[in-house]
């Protein structure tokens, strides 16, 4: 674990990653130290230091301290999984894939603690829960998928770019029920059903191909 750690910091080291995230510094005077504005807290003199030796920062104002991960976790309010999870895919962004692929099992199971949900089901005939479950049919009740994923560590900026959250933040799937498209068992699309007023139809901004008749379901079954 510690070497997957230190492995981890080397490919993307601390001072990289900040200026990525636009924070600007100087040179500290004659150390090899640079300091800035501290980006955890409002300040106007910089207070922020960075040694790209040793690979760490500490906030004279704040009094915060240590590692890349530790400020990903204090920056990002995420534990120390979820900060793992997050630099996982800022050095390699993940398959759209498998994002998808959770968030079509985070909506399976609120299928079952939503019965509008299930009556709409019903009143199209879908009664058995083994279809269900082979359909991987889910329900979609709006403002927590975005919650769920950046838990698990996805960047906002990568769930608005697959298109699970809209640009304005909210999740894109408000009160449909949701299907998911493939092959071969892999998440391609999802298909949503609006249980309310809404333009009934909507898929992500994934090819339509996924969601061809020919292929219109990921099925659970091998």
């Amino acid at each position: 674990m510690g070497e997957d750690l230190e492995r981890l910091k080397q490919r993307l080291p601390l001072l990289d990653y900040l200026r990525q995230q636009n924070w600007t510094a100087r040179p500290a005077g004659n150390s090899r130290e640079f300091v800035g504005l501290c980006p955890l807290h409002p300040e106007s003199r910089p207070s922020f230091y960075v040694n790209p030796r040793k690979n760490l920062f500490y906030c004279h104002g704040c009094g915060q301290g240590g590692d890349l991960i530790r400020f990903v976790e204090l920056s990002r309010h995420l534990s120390f999984r979820q900060s793992l999870a997050y630099l996982e895919q800022e050095i390699a962004p993940p398959d759209p894939a498998d994002v998808l692929e959770h968030a079509a099992v985070f909506y399976q199971r609120q299928l079952h603690g939503h019965p509008e949900a299930r009556r709409y089901l019903e009143q199209r005939g879908v009664h058995d829960p083994a279809l269900i479950q082979e359909l991987r049919i889910g329900y979609a009740p709006g403002g927590n998928l975005r919650r769920h994923l950046l838990g698990q560590g996805y960047s906002l900026k990568l769930l608005q770019r697959i298109g699970l959250v809209n640009p304005q933040g909210y999740d894109t799937f408000y009160r449909r029920v949701v299907f998911p498209c493939g092959q071969d068992g892999h998440v391609l699309n999802l298909y949503g059903r609006s249980l309310g007023a809404a333009f009934p139809h909507r898929f992500l901004p994934a090819p339509r191909a996924a969601c061809s008749p020919g292929n219109r379901f990921a099925s659970s079954s091998p």
